[in-house]
C-alpha cells in the first residue's frame, strides 16, 4: 500500500512547481509519463490477469493464425501479441512494457492538451482507481483510450469519424462498441431537466436491471446469459457500495458547478456527462459486476479532464463570493482542497489496502518470485 502512495506524491507534487509555464508543463508531462511507464513496466505478477496474459502470450507462441483467429482475444491484442513472440522472439514482459508506453503517452497527451496543470489531472485519474485497473484490465484500457482520445469528434459533430474510431477501439475490446450511442447522449447539455431524466431512467434501470440485463445478454452476449434463478459468475453483483457513493460525491460536485463550466466551455458538457455515465454504470456493477467494466472509458475522461476544471471553477467561485475577503477566499479553497484530497487519498489508499484489481503485493521483474501458472487460479480453461 505505502509504495503507491509514495508512487501518487511523487508523481503529482513534482507538477507544483513546474506546471507554471509552457515549458514546464511539457517537462512535467514528459517527466509524469517517464514515471507513470516504467512503475507500470517493470511490475511482475501484479494485477490479476497478468499470469493470464503470459500464459497466452506463451500460449500464442505454439499457434498457428488459423487457431489465434478462433481465439477470444480481439485481434488487435491477439497479433501484436503473435508478432512479439515469433517474429521478435521477445518475452512476455515485452508486452506489458508496450502497455505501460501506451497507457502513459495516451493519458499525458490528454492532459497536456486539456489542461493548464495536468498533475491536477494524474491526481484524479489515479485516485479514481484507473492507473490500478491499468495493470489488470489491460485490453478494455487500451479500447478505453482509443475511445476518449476520439471524443474530440463529439465537440465537432462529426459522427462519421467517431465511429471509424469506436470501431477501431472494439479491435481491441469490443466493449468500445457500446460507446456508440453516447456520441449523441454526451451531446447534450447537463442542466436539472436532463440530470433528473438520466437519474430517473438510472432508478429505473437499476430496478429492472435482472431482465433487462438477460435480455440483453441472450441477444448479444449469449455466453453470459442465464435463464435460471441463480446468476452467471460474473454476471453476479459482488462491488463494494464505497466506490459508487465515492463516485457518487463527484457527480454531485459536477452538478453543482455544471453552470458555471459550460459557461467557461459548453463542450464541458461532454465531460459532465461522462462523469454521470460513469457513475451510472458502477452504480449498476452493484448487482453485475461486470458492467462496471463499461465505466472505464467515462471515468477516464472525467478524471483525467473534467475534474481538474471543477476544481479550478471552485476556486473561481470563493473568489467571487468572497471579493475583498482574500485570506477567506484562499482559508475556504484551503480546506475545500483539502477535504477533496483527503477524500480521494482515501479512496486511493483503501483500494490499495484491499488489493483492487489485485494491485498487491507490488512486486517487480527484479524480485525472485516464482511463476504460477493461471490454470492453478482460474481452472484448466484459461481461452
Amino acid at each position: 500500500m505505502w509504495i503507491y502512495l509514495a508512487f501518487l506524491a511523487v508523481v503529482v507534487l513534482i507538477g507544483i512547481p513546474l506546471c507554471r509555464n509552457k515549458t514546464g508543463k511539457i517537462i512535467y508531462c514528459v517527466a509524469a509519463g517517464i514515471i507513470l511507464f516504467v512503475f507500470a513496466a517493470i511490475r511482475k505478477y501484479t494485477g490479476y490477469d497478468y499470469n493470464l496474459y503470459a500464459q497466452v502470450y506463451i500460449d500464442f507462441l505454439s499457434m498457428d493464425l488459423d487457431q489465434i483467429g478462433v481465439y477470444r482475444f480481439e485481434k488487435g491484442i491477439a497479433m501484436p501479441m503473435k508478432l512479439l513472440g515469433n517474429v521478435m522472439y521477445v518475452d512476455y514482459q515485452w508486452m506489458f512494457v508496450g502497455y505501460a508506453l501506451i497507457f502513459a503517452a495516451a493519458l499525458m497527451v490528454i492532459l497536456y492538451k486539456t489542461s493548464d496543470k495536468p498533475y491536477l489531472g494524474v491526481f484524479f485519474y489515479m485516485t479514481f482507481g484507473m492507473y490500478y485497473i491499468s495493470l489488470d484490465f489491460m485490453r478494455q484500457m487500451v479500447a478505453s483510450f482509443i475511445v476518449v482520445l476520439g471524443m474530440r469528434y463529439i465537440k465537432t459533430n462529426q459522427f462519421f469519424r467517431y465511429l471509424l474510431v469506436v470501431l477501431f477501439a472494439s479491435c481491441f475490446h469490443y466493449s468500445a462498441l457500446v460507446m456508440i450511442p453516447f456520441f449523441f447522449l454526451l451531446r447534450i447539455k447537463m442542466n436539472a431537466v436532463t440530470f433528473g431524466v438520466y437519474t430517473g431512467t438510472g432508478i429505473l434501470m437499476f430496478i429492472f436491471s435482472w431482465p433487462l440485463i438477460q435480455f440483453l445478454t441472450k441477444t448479444f452476449l449469449p455466453k453470459y446469459y442465464h435463464s435460471g434463478d441463480v446468476p452467471r459468475g460474473e454476471m453476479d453483483g459482488n462491488y463494494l457500495y464505497i466506490y459508487t457513493v465515492f463516485y457518487g460525491i463527484f457527480i454531485i460536485l459536477a452538478f453543482l458547478f455544471r453552470k458555471r463550466l459550460q459557461a467557461k466551455d459548453p463542450d464541458n458538457r461532454i465531460w459532465i456527462g461522462c462523469m454521470f455515465f460513469g457513475f451510472f454504470f458502477d452504480a449498476i456493477s452493484l448487482k453485475h459486476n461486470i458492467v462496471g467494466r463499461l465505466a472505464i472509458p467515462f471515468l477516464i475522461a472525467a478524471s483525467a479532464i473534467l475534474m481538474p476544471r471543477v476544481v479550478e471553477c471552485m476556486f473561481e467561485w470563493y473568489k467571487e463570493k468572497f471579493k475583498g475577503n482574500k485570506k477567506r477566499s484562499i482559508a475556504f479553497s484551503a480546506v475545500s482542497l483539502a477535504c477533496i484530497g483527503v477524500i480521494c487519498v482515501g479512496m486511493y489508499g483503501y483500494m490499495a489496502a484491499t488489493n483492487y484489481n489485485g494491485v498487491n503485493p507490488y512486486q517487480t521483474v527484479f524480485d525472485d518470485t516464482p511463476w504460477v501458472d493461471p490454470r492453478d487460479v482460474w481452472g484448466k480453461d484459461v481461452k
